[in-house]
């Protein structure tokens, strides 16, 4: 049987990656029960997955590594030697690795759609996968190079049987948070330096009792320091001023004492609305319809059209 050009690369790639993975023997893990070991001391520990260079220097950083069976969110950064990708597309595909076949294809490549942040030259690839096996898998992306081949990356993460955080479909936590009302000064609702009151007029639990939609954000602006980390609250409160009078919009820091804090962390407290939502990072964005179920979520920074897409659905 003749195999043309493209078929001998993709099943010469194929290959490379079943002996990358083979070599891998030290699982990353997405899950743990020991609760000391998802908060850690302070949140603003988290460090997203990164991959290995390819010899062009050439690299990823998955954004979403909480990740279970089912319909997910992928988010990544590119990276060159130069800095950060922002290529409008790429193509990306998913593979399961099966200890007796290989590597398994999970659907077709697809490509990843570019979302550049609103500050700086950071920006997040995206796409929808659809995960039906557990375990390990691999993320490869190829990446266009203006006059010269694309270039070739990948990434592998674990998927487990279910999130650590609340996923799509599971009832919200009604946690009950911090409003104005019920602090002295303002410092005492987050850890940033500009405060929207109408992120916290009520608690979580009572917004989630309102018949309306609700989007709530769990960050510590003033310790936003990894890279898949943004101005969330800011755009929190850019969607308030828009939607003001459909849906109900939420932030919780991240740290029960925020005025406490004043720069480091080594008094921090973390909250307790984020060990009841299990959360195992340090930016998190939920949708919530107004019966109290999640229909979307955010790990990591997501932009104002992200979660706009996703509000429009219920309004």
């Amino acid at each position: 049987m003749n195999l043309t050009a493209d078929q001998l690369d993709t099943f010469f790639k194929r290959i490379i990656l079943s002996l990358i993975f083979v070599v891998m023997l030290a699982p990353y893990s997405c899950a743990t029960e020991n609760e000391s070991e998802i908060f850690g001391s302070a949140l603003n520990t988290y460090q997203p997955i990164k991959g290995n260079a390819n010899p062009r220097g050439y690299s990823l950083i998955l954004a979403t590594d909480d990740l279970s069976l089912g319909l997910h969110r992928i988010g990544f950064l590119a990276l060159s030697a130069d800095g950060m990708v922002n290529e409008p597309t790429v193509r990306a595909s998913i593979f399961y690795f099966d200890s007796d076949k290989g590597l398994i294809e999970q659907g077709y490549p697809r490509e990843a759609l570019y979302r550049k942040w609103p500050y700086g030259s950071r920006g997040l690839y995206t796409l929808n996968a659809n995960f039906l096996n557990q375990g390990k898998h691999i993320l490869v992306v190829d990446i266009p190079v203006k006059n010269g081949p694309d270039e070739t990356v990948e990434i592998s993460f674990d998927v487990d049987k279910v999130t650590q955080a609340p996923s799509v479909g599971d009832l919200a936590i009604k946690s009950v948070t911090k409003t104005y009302a019920s602090v002295t000064e303002t410092s005492e609702l987050t850890t940033g330096s500009i405060v929207d009151l109408n992120l916290y007029k009520v608690t979580l639990a009572e917004a989630i009792k309102h018949a309306k939609p609700l989007v709530v954000v769990f960050a510590s602006p003033a310790f936003c320091s990894n890279a898949v980390c943004g101005p969330q609250v800011e755009i929190l409160s850019l969607l308030q001023s828009k939607f003001a009078d459909k849906a109900d919009f939420v932030h919780v820091d991240l740290y029960q004492n925020p005025e406490q804090l004043q720069g480091d962390l080594e008094s921090a407290v973390i909250s307790t609305a984020v060990r009841q939502w299990r959360l195992p990072s340090d930016e998190w964005t939920f949708i919530i319809d107004s019966t109290g179920v999640i229909i979307a979520r955010f790990q990591g920074f997501a932009t104002f059209d992200e979660i706009q897409t996703e509000l429009l659905k219920l309004l």
